[in-house]
């Protein structure tokens, strides 16, 4: 849906200009069939507790308060989610004014040396940056000698107080650019970070403009999905994606503490970045709305960083947020603050109430084993009517649940993440009464996983146990004595069945990744390599296509075998050159299909900084979900149907080869894969954007005529650019690119 932007009354005051000068903000509101179904859901909901209030069972009251606690917590926060969703604001900054430039601050404490090269690799790509500052809590000698070597500026203090917030607000000191770019030690910016984002300060009540946190490890702890299917999901997805763009709307908008650009002079004005907690960012920008600065959610994901690869990194994240969010709503007292509009204290309300669910899921988990092992019922028992409309209740409001989200909800996989951090939310929750000074804890940034993290998972092995026992145990107390109602014990065995399933499915899911032993993410993309084989006279250079690259290496696509252990050396003809490289092959295995050999290469470098143009090229950038296709929500294609039941329709992994386009007399060369009718290339050359394009592809494969370019993007990184087309027979295709949600048009990407 598209129509004026309803912000307005952001921009009524004299003499400020109109709102066409400050970009483009397009309001998505939600389908006539979301209208629909919380209609649908609002009329059950007065119907169900119509029905169940009277059914407080008065032999168990404990039991039934928190059964009645845990559906009408639910009740309220579908409403509270339906109010954060229900419109959704794309924006576009105009051009940044002449002089618009930023300081970009990069914050670190312990974090690894090769961590922060990514990171400042990428920063220093950044256009309309003014610098590029390492603000280092640890005081160490390796980073001042890094600083050094990229030439960016390098500040720490022997004070550390007040953690992160106290490092930035110390960097305030030694900078006096109007605006500032944050960003934590993993999150690697693409080029246009600021191109996209310094416009909207033309506003003058703009405070601070937040972009979506992206991560590249799609491997990671909270990472879904498979090659296979496409898709790229992740946990904090729905909030990045929706519900950040919905809190837009009402001005709600959060800094999330990094992949955001502050103007300077409003910090001053609320003093600088808060202390006093442990989520500065949240804290911050709650200081900002109070003192009626406005703020900016541009829904591009513009940078990319390192999510929790492992359940301890997980927990750890969220539970600083839960605690950070409860020392909030103690020191503020956002609910009740009169500085807030309405709509505002109902945003911060929501992101605080988020952490309660722990309390709910509790409920929902032990209540049915309780009631199976003691035969003591929530509520009074009338048989299969109530459970039908119990259910018709539940099922409305999953779907208003999913539609509001967009799609991005995923609540099969959600709910095993709820069931995973419970405990932690519930930890998180008495802050509000344990008084004790949390202290800030930095999430660790590794890759690889610790299986004595297995400890952390007893609450959910409790519940695993539970299930299985109340049901073992329950079933035979019925077969005994029939302790309760045969409805009711049916009702509560498939309702712990049900937990159960989706306790050892969390389970499964979290072990497997304490499995993770990768010190790098590798990237699959494809890269052109020049290689050299032979020695002397005989030796030959070959150009092949190397895969899942990382600065520590890579496959290569070969004709012929090579031995283990054999050296080898060429250059990466990379956007920005060519880099010259040496390595030892580890491993030879035929490529599937029997199409030659892919061989595992393993870099020796002299030194860390000669993969500096590599590095440029794998981050702070989206490439590697364009030429793959993946998406955080698939849309329904028959050929995914056939994939279920058995038919590998687009054959799996799909290797690249090198192919040439041609239109009239020109010719494009570069790197093509085929996906079913579709074809993806990728060119160090810009491709036509209208014309007809004929394809001939390497190895025998026929030519294919008059494709039509379905879908571009074109990449400034590593100091070159590169372009990615999609190709079709016909126009017919909607291609999606990873760094826009799904709501958005096409066209009006496009556009």
């Amino acid at each position: 849906m598209y129509q004026k932007s309803n912000l307005e009354t952001l921009h009524s005051a004299k003499g400020v200009p109109a709102p066409d000068d400050f970009g483009i903000a397009r309001i998505h509101s939600v389908k006539p069939l979301g209208v629909a179904a919380l209609l649908v859901f609002l009329v059950m909901t007065a119907v169900y507790f119509a029905f169940r209030i009277p059914l407080w069972n008065p032999a168990a009251p404990f039991l039934s308060g928190l059964l009645l606690a845990a559906e009408l917590f639910g009740t309220f926060t579908v409403l509270l989610h339906v109010f954060s969703t229900w419109r959704l604001v794309e924006r576009q900054a105009p051009p940044p004014l002449p002089g618009f430039e930023a300081d970009i601050f990069i914050t670190t404490w312990n974090e690894s040396v090769e961590i922060l090269r990514h990171t400042l690799l990428a920063a220093r790509q950044v256009s309309h940056a003014r610098a590029v500052w390492l603000l280092d809590d640890g005081c160490r000698p390796e980073m001042q000698a890094l600083a050094a070597e990229l030439g960016v500026r390098y500040l720490t203090r022997t004070d550390r107080s007040h953690a992160k917030a106290g490092n930035l607000n110390n960097a305030l000191q030694h900078s006096d650019a109007p605006f500032v770019a944050i960003f934590d030690c993993d999150h690697a910016p693409s080029p246009d970070f600021l191109e996209r984002t310094l416009g909207y300060f033309i506003d003058p009540r703009v405070s601070f403009v937040q972009t979506p946190q992206d991560f590249y490890n799609v491997d990671s702890f909270q990472h879904r999905g498979s090659d296979e299917t496409g898709e790229a999901w992740h946990e904090q997805t729905l909030f990045y994606r929706v519900i950040q763009p919905g809190k837009d709307y009402w001005d709600a908008t959060f800094f999330c503490g990094s992949c955001a650009v502050m103007r300077r002079a409003a910090i001053d004005d609320i003093g600088g970045f808060a202390t006093g907690t442990i989520t500065e960012d949240m804290h911050t920008s709650l200081r900002l709305h109070k003192n009626g600065w406005s703020a900016v959610y541009h829904t591009e994901a513009l940078a990319f960083g390192l999510s929790p690869a492992t359940l301890e990194q997980y927990e750890t994240q969220r539970l600083r947020w839960g605690r950070g969010a409860m020392q909030v709503w103690t020191k503020e007292g956002f609910l009740f603050s009169g500085r807030l509009t309405l709509a505002q204290r109902v945003a911060y309300l929501t992101s605080a109430v988020t952490y309660f669910e722990g309390w709910q899921k509790a409920v929902v988990y032990f209540l049915p084993m309780v009631v199976l092992l003691t035969g003591r019922m929530p509520i009074i028992w009338v048989g299969w009517p109530f459970v039908t409309l119990f259910l018709m209740w539940l099922l409305s409001g999953m779907i208003v649940n999913e539609i509001f989200s967009r799609g991005y909800a995923k609540t099969i996989w959600m709910e095993e993440y709820n069931l995973l951090r419970f405990f932690t939310f519930i930890k998180a929750t008495l802050t509000l009464v344990v008084p004790i000074k949390w202290g800030f804890s930095v999430t660790a940034k590794s890759l690889a996983g610790n299986r004595g993290e297995a400890l952390r998972l007893w609450p959910q092995v409790l519940i695993a146990l539970g299930a299985i026992g109340s049901i073992a145990v329950g079933s035979l107390l019925y077969r005994d004595s029939h302790h309760l109602p045969p409805g009711a014990f049916l009702a509560n065995l498939v309702w712990a069945s049900i937990t159960g399933v989706v306790a050892i499915k969390a389970l499964r899911f979290a072990t497997r990744r304490m499995g993770q032993r990768r010190s790098d993410h590798r990237f699959p993309i494809p890269l052109v390599a020049r290689i050299r084989t032979g020695q002397g006279p005989k030796s030959e250079s070959s150009l092949v296509i190397a895969q899942d690259v990382s600065s520590q290496g890579l496959r290569l696509a070969l004709d012929a075998d090579m031995a283990s252990g054999a050296p080898i050396a060429g250059t990466l003809l990379l956007p920005g050159g060519e880099m010259p490289f040496r390595g030892t092959i580890l491993r030879t295995l035929p490529a599937p299909g029997g199409d030659g050999y892919m061989a595992a290469l393993r870099f020796d470098w002299a030194k860390p900084g000669d993969a500096d143009m590599l590095n440029s090229v794998l981050y702070g950038n989206a490439l590697q979900w364009d030429i793959n296709g993946w998406a955080e929500v698939r849309r329904f294609s028959f050929s995914r149907v056939l994939s279920l039941f058995g038919r590998r329709v687009d054959g799996g992994h799909r290797r690249w080869r090198f192919g040439r386009l041609s239109h009239g007399m020109d010719e494009i060369q570069g790197l093509v894969r085929r996906e079913g009718d579709l074809f993806r290339i990728l060119s160090s050359t810009a491709l036509p954007s209208t014309a007809y394009l004929d394809l001939r592809v390497a190895g025998g494969t026929a030519p294919t005529d008059n494709l039509k370019v379905v879908g571009y993007r074109e990449y400034h990184i590593g100091g070159g650019s590169l372009h990615m087309a999609v190709l079709a027979a016909s126009g017919t295709y909607k291609t999606v690119f990873h760094r826009e949600p799904t709501w958005i048009d096409t066209a009006q990407r496009a556009a």
